[in-house]
């Protein structure tokens, strides 16, 4: 799967269809001519985003996401159509996988953690929304402003990788010293409980934890109670993100399913609106 989103010239190419899923902060965008090519752009930058689709030719272009009507009704004269996003994310999520080599059982949660994030159970054809959160990239962005003075996604999730949220965190050792504990003693008891540091860095990996360890804990139940062995993580706040996807693949094996995550994860909702 390309990233680069290279636009193309000459006329309509048939048989190619581009994806578009509109979300609060990021415009994904997905073509499938002769393999899969990719984009994003800030949401606040629609203009942007159809300029591509305008130079990718499609003779097809299928939206989603909660932003798809802010498109118009057509780009270069080829309508618009749209698709329910959880539908999208549902045909989406497979060939993702397929393309990078990873195998998805028949029934599994899908997670969509992009600014809040949003749970699926998927099984064959079928899709529901079970569940979701208000946490997500948007949470890691606002507070990451008040806490660290940091508004960059990019940059606080770096400071994230350098940090210790176990000086910043109450832990679950901290509460039971010198004696046996009822959970494994590096579990969270209490964000932000302990702040013994408020150096950004710490912070910074602490607000991931919040968000990553909430998440994982949400997803978990819900695999618990639908039976549900495996949780494929998808979404744009993943993305370079190895201090959050560390801690929401550790939660969701320490509660006995099995992580799973997709590397072009965001494109999910654009790829499927393709298919």
């Amino acid at each position: 799967m390309s990233g680069d989103g290279g636009s193309r010239a000459g006329a309509e190419v048939r048989g190619s269809v581009a994806g578009i899923d509109v979300g609060a902060t990021l415009c994904k965008l997905a073509l499938r001519r002769d393999g899969l090519s990719t984009a994003h752009y800030p949401s606040t930058d629609l203009a942007g985003a159809r300029a591509l689709v305008e130079a990718w030719k499609p003779s097809r272009i299928v939206a989603t996401g909660g932003g798809a009507d802010r498109l118009g009704a057509e780009i270069a004269g080829v309508p618009i159509e749209h698709v329910p996003e959880f539908e999208a994310w549902a045909r989406g999520a497979p060939l993702v996988a397929a393309a990078e080599g990873v195998g998805l059982p028949n029934r599994y949660l899908l997670v969509s953690l992009g600014t809040g994030t949003s749970v699926l159970a998927v099984d064959g054809g079928r899709v529901e929304r079970v569940g979701g959160t208000a946490l997500g990239g948007g949470t890691v962005v606002g507070l990451g402003r008040l806490l660290v003075g940091i508004e960059s996604f990019g940059e606080i999730a770096a400071m994230a990788e350098r940090g210790d949220r176990r000086s910043v965190d109450l832990l679950v050792g901290d509460v039971y010293r010198g004696v046996d504990a009822p959970l494994l003693r590096d579990l969270t008891a209490s964000s932000f409980a302990k702040l013994a540091s408020t150096r950004p860095d710490d912070l910074a990996q602490a607000l991931m934890g919040l968000v990553g360890e909430n998440v994982a804990l949400l997803c978990g139940g819900l695999a618990r109670g639908l039976a549900i062995d495996t949780v494929v993580y998808c979404g744009s706040t993943l993305s370079e993100n190895p201090s959050l996807r560390r801690i929401v693949g550790d939660i969701t094996t320490h509660l006995g399913q099995r992580p799973a995550f997709l590397a072009g994860g965001a494109f999910c909702g654009a790829v499927g609106a393709a298919g």
